[in-house]
């Protein structure tokens, strides 16, 4: 899947302007690497159905945003880090680095 510029950064801001996606995201993105969640523990923490849960996720696996993998009986999500940095990286050249990246702290000074 290429990556085109601000059609496809548009894609991806309207996928994360959903609460439940955004909720996804954010369970996902906290996971260590190699570690993932089923639906029905995604849908538990999100409170929401495991239906609903897995139309979200398709969203989401249609941006490359999510992948998903066999363990046993259930599938696991988790985050394409790498399509991840991609969106990232789009973002910076689109909007500018000013708009991802978090402003420096001002030092505080000593007395």
């Amino acid at each position: 899947m290429m990556i085109d510029g601000m059609r496809d950064l548009a894609r991806f801001f309207k996928a994360l302007g959903d609460e439940t996606r955004l909720g996804l995201v954010s369970l996902l993105a906290q996971q260590e690497p190699g570690s993932a969640l089923c639906v029905g523990r995604l849908a538990q923490e999100l409170e929401v159905t495991a239906s609903a849960v897995s139309q979200h996720l398709r969203v989401l696996k249609d941006l490359g945003l999510v992948l998903a993998e066999r363990r046993g009986y259930r599938i696991h999500y988790f985050l394409d880090q790498e399509r991840l940095a991609i969106y990232q990286e789009l973002a910076r050249e689109q909007l500018g680095i000013e708009f991802v990246q978090e402003p420096a702290q001002p030092e505080m000074k000593r007395s």
